[in-house]
């Protein structure tokens, strides 16, 4: 059994992708480990899903065979529309496949691998279309996990679109400066996660990716106009954060995660975005509870965020922004209970002061206030902004886009003292 970011079965090839070398004769050095994919595109390993006890799979447009993720040994091959599921099985949650006769295979303790026998290459995962292969382990807890294999290029076909959006022709350089932030984030998990069994999710953990039916015209030609190229600094390619609304200025990264994480990320800066992002629903936002809806959702967030029990946290009563930061985002909340006085820090202040109908809050950039209404008192956090508020701001992107700004000129006005350069 294996858990999700532990030594993968999967066999890691130590292997250089060929290094770049610049005009200054400096170099980038993709980390060992990377295992290059198809044309020289790194292979990126997505988990699409975890912890479920069954995952259904089969071919889009082609055969596909089904081996073990271990011996290679050969256990079906699945024709076009054809899907069995892969299930948790019995007390002690064996991987096995359930096949539509009900029989079910034999187990499978170091996983199964999926793979198309023809081109173009993409399984069916729970419904949805994905390119390259696929695998599906058991974890510790008796779940699933799928963990999709596939060329980073073709990942960011359906990554920029999800995360930018649809955009028409006038912002293809804001969908280009996307293109490469993304490149650039996938790249950067991929050398730190190698050791474990997927480098990215597929949710808001890390990048937005749904596969297949994401993908359209221009965030593909986003995607080839800058293939290969990342952001750098230091020869190395950075974690380029992003998110959707600055409100007018970008995070300074002590605020969202601490000093050290600011020390560790110089090239994240708290940039003034001027107009840039005012068209976005996101630039300013208000959110009212009354005060009994307000401490139930405190109370609701504050055990995972405390890492305490509900009884150990006691009863909410009162709370106070006692620091902001730089950018004027609050960056210490203090939350006074029955039985102790916690603080929260940083980015974490959005998943306590939760909306009314239980999302996380826009941003850390906002103000309370008490007002009286004619139902009765109410709290009113008016804010802007949406998300962590670190690096490219994607509302800003677009319209600099819009006024004729290049991506590299984007890109180059969020992230400090970097290069675009292609590594691959």
């Amino acid at each position: 059994m294996l858990s999700a970011r532990q030594t993968a079965i999967y066999p890691l090839v130590v292997v250089f992708i060929l290094t770049t070398f610049l005009s200054c004769h400096r170099v980038v050095m993709i980390s060992p480990g990377i295992k290059p994919g198809v044309e020289g595109s790194p292979l990126i390993r997505v988990r699409l899903s975890d912890g479920v006890k069954k995952v259904r799979l089969g071919g889009a447009e082609s055969d596909i065979l089904i081996t073990d993720a271990a011996s290679g040994e050969k256990i079906a091959r699945l024709l076009p529309g054809v899907e069995w599921d892969a299930v948790s099985f019995g007390p002690q949650a064996q991987l096995r496949l359930a096949m539509p006769d009900g029989k079910v295979s034999k187990q499978h303790p170091a996983g199964i691998r999926l793979k198309a026998l023809t081109e173009p290459e993409m399984i069916k995962v729970n419904g949805k279309i994905y390119r390259g292969a696929v695998y599906v382990y058991s974890d510790r807890q008796g779940g699933l996990m799928a963990v999709n294999f596939c060329p980073l290029e073709q990942y960011l076909r359906s990554v920029v679109p999800a995360e930018m959006g649809v955009l028409e022709d006038r912002y293809m350089e804001a969908l280009k400066a996307q293109a490469v932030a993304s490149r650039s984030f996938a790249m950067a998990q991929m050398a730190r996660n190698q050791t474990f069994l997927f480098d990215v999710t597929a949710n808001t953990d890390d990048q937005v990716y749904k596969g297949l039916a994401n993908e359209n015209r221009e965030a593909d030609r986003a995607v080839l106009s800058t293939s290969g190229e990342c952001l750098i600094r230091g020869g190395k390619v950075i974690t380029a954060f992003y998110h959707s609304t600055c409100g007018g200025r970008t995070a300074a990264p002590e605020e969202v995660w601490g000093k050290r994480f600011a020390q560790d990320n110089p090239y994240l800066e708290s940039v003034k975005d001027e107009k840039y992002d005012q068209g976005s629903k996101w630039y300013n936002w208000e959110e009212k509870w009354t005060r009994k809806e307000l401490l139930e959702r405190i109370k609701k967030a504050l055990p995972s965020i405390a890492g305490l029990s509900a009884e150990d946290v006691g009863e909410p009563g009162d709370i106070e922004v006692v620091e902001k930061g730089p950018s004027g985002r609050n960056v210490l909340l203090k939350v006074t209970t029955d039985k102790r006085v916690l603080q929260i820090s940083g980015d974490a202040i959005r998943n306590v002061l939760r909306t009314r109908d239980g999302r996380i809050l826009p941003s850390t950039f906002f103000t309370l206030s008490v007002a009286r209404e004619s139902s009765g008192p109410v709290i009113i956090a008016r804010g802007k902004g949406f998300g962590h508020g670190l690096g490219m701001c994607q509302t800003g992107a677009q319209s600099r886009a819009e006024n004729g700004d290049s991506y590299t000129r984007i890109l180059k006005a969020y992230y400090k003292g970097v290069k675009v350069l292609k590594v691959y």
